[in-house]
C-alpha cells in the first residue's frame, strides 16, 4: 500500500532529494541550449500559445513532472513489496523485451523501442530496475554458505538472471545497455563477495571468449571501437562523432563560450546533442568549471546514496541501493568517458541530464526507492 506513517518523514534524506532535482534542472538549461529552435512553440490546445524555443526541454519537462511522480511511487512503496514482486517486475521486463525483438519500431537501424501510441517506449531503461531488484532479492534469499564468499556453483543462477536479458538488448543491437546491466549484476555480486580463484576464473573466461564475441559484434560496433585508437582514420564516418565531441570539449575551455553560443552545437556539427552528447554541449558551453559542477554534483548524490547503502540493516535493501548507485555511476563513466574518446559510443545517455522519457523516468523512480530505503531504515532487522 502506498502510504507513508508520518514518523518516517523524521529520517527525509533532504540532501539526496535536493541532488535529484538539482541534477535534472540543470540538465534543463543545457537542453534548451542543446535543442534550441527559433521556430519552435508550444500550443496549447489551440487557445495559448506559448514561445519557447526548445522542444526537447519543454518535453524533458513534461518528463521531469512525471519523474517526480513517479519518484514519489518508489519512496511511498514499502521496500519489502520490491522484495515480494521481484521476479513479476523482472518477468515483465522481459516479455517487454521478447516484444521489442518481434515488432519493436526501428530507428537509427536499431530496434529498441515499443511505440504505444502517444510515446515510444524502452523496455531496456525498465529491465535495469527490473534486474537490480531480481539480483538484489536472489543474493539476499541465498547469501554465501558458512558467511564465506561465493564460490563457482552458486552464481549459476545469478548468471543467469544478467545474461538473458543482455543477449536480447545485444541483438537490438543495444551494446552500450548491455554492458551496464553486466555492471550492475556483477557490482551486486561483487558487494557480497566473491571468491579470488572465481573471480580470476571468470576473468580468464572474459579474455578466451574476447575473440568470438568481437566477431559476434556488428561492423559499425567494430568500427567505433577501432576508431577510437585513430578517430582521424575516418572522420567523415565513424569517427565523426568523437571527432566533433573532442572539438566542441576543447573549446569550451575554461569557462565556456556562453549559453547558446556553443558553435558546435548551435550550427549543429555535433551530433546526438540532446541525448548521447549532451555533456559536450555543456563543456562548449560553460567550460571547465561548469562540467566540473556538474561532475561534483554526480559525485555528491553517489555519495548520498552509498550513505543510505551503508545505514541500512537489510541486505536486501541495501544490495537494491548499491544496484541503483551502480547503475547511475556505470552510465556517468561511460557517457562521459564517450564524449571525450576514451570510451567507443555506445549509446548510453548521461542520467538525469540526456534527453529521454524512459531513462529520466526509471532513474527517477529508482532514486524514490533510495529515499525510501532510507527512509525505514530504522524498520528494517538485520538480513
Amino acid at each position: 500500500m502506498l502510504t507513508i506513517d508520518r514518523r518516517l518523514l523524521t529520517h527525509f534524506d533532504l540532501i539526496l532529494f535536493s541532488l535529484t532535482v538539482a541534477i535534472p534542472l540543470v540538465g534543463l538549461v543545457v537542453l534548451y541550449s542543446a535543442g534550441y529552435d527559433p521556430d519552435f512553440s508550444v500550443d496549447f490546445l489551440g487557445w495559448l500559445n506559448l514561445e519557447f524555443h526548445s522542444s526537447a526541454c519543454f518535453k524533458q519537462g513534461v518528463y521531469l513532472l512525471g519523474g517526480l511522480v513517479a519518484m514519489t511511487i518508489g519512496m511511498m512503496a514499502p521496500t519489502q513489496t520490491f522484495q515480494r514482486y521481484a521476479f513479476v517486475l523482472y518477468g515483465g521486463a522481459l516479455i517487454l523485451l521478447v516484444a521489442v525483438a518481434g515488432f519493436g519500431v526501428v530507428v537509427n537501424g536499431s530496434r529498441r523501442w515499443l511505440d504505444v501510441g502517444l510515446f515510444k517506449l524502452q523496455p531496456a531503461e525498465f529491465m535495469k530496475l527490473g534486474l537490480i531488484v531480481t539480483m538484489a532479492r536472489v543474493l539476499a534469499k541465498s547469501p554465501p554458505k558458512n558467511n564465506a564468499a561465493y564460490a563457482f556453483r552458486e552464481l549459476v543462477v545469478p548468471a543467469f538472471f544478467i545474461l538473458a536479458p543482455m543477449a536480447l538488448i545485444a541483438q537490438q543491437p543495444d551494446l552500450g545497455t548491455a554492458l551496464s546491466l553486466g555492471i550492475v549484476g556483477v557490482c551486486q555480486i561483487l558487494f557480497v563477495g566473491i571468491r579470488p580463484k572465481v573471480l580470476v576464473g571468470v576473468m580468464l573466461a572474459v579474455c578466451v571468449l574476447a575473440y568470438p564475441a568481437w566477431n559476434s559484434l556488428h561492423e559499425y560496433q567494430q568500427r567505433r571501437i577501432m576508431v577510437l585508437l585513430n578517430p582521424e582514420s575516418d572522420p567523415q564516418g565513424s569517427g565523426y562523432h568523437i571527432t566533433q565531441s573532442k572539438i566542441a570539449v576543447g573549446s569550451g575551455e575554461l569557462f565556456g563560450k556562453g549559453f547558446q553560443k556553443g558553435t558546435q552545437t548551435q550550427l549543429e556539427f555535433l551530433p546526438e546533442h540532446t541525448t548521447d552528447f549532451v555533456f559536450s554541449v555543456l563543456a562548449e558551453e560553460w567550460g571547465f568549471v561548469g562540467c566540473t559542477l556538474m561532475i561534483a554534483l554526480f559525485f555528491c548524490l553517489l555519495a548520498a546514496m552509498l550513505r543510505v547503502a551503508h545505514r541500512s540493516r537489510d541486505l536486501f535493501a541495501c544490495l537494491l541501493v548499491v544496484g541503483i548507485t551502480s547503475q547511475i555511476f556505470a552510465h556517468i563513466v561511460i557517457n562521459i568517458g564517450m564524449v571525450i574518446g576514451l570510451m567507443p559510443v555506445v549509446g548510453i545517455p548521461l542520467p538525469l541530464v540526456s534527453y529521454g522519457g524512459s531513462s529520466l523516468l526509471s532513474i527517477l523512480f529508482g532514486l524514490g526507492i533510495v529515499q525510501g530505503v532510507s527512509m525505514r531504515r530504522t524498520l528494517f532487522r538485520p538480513g
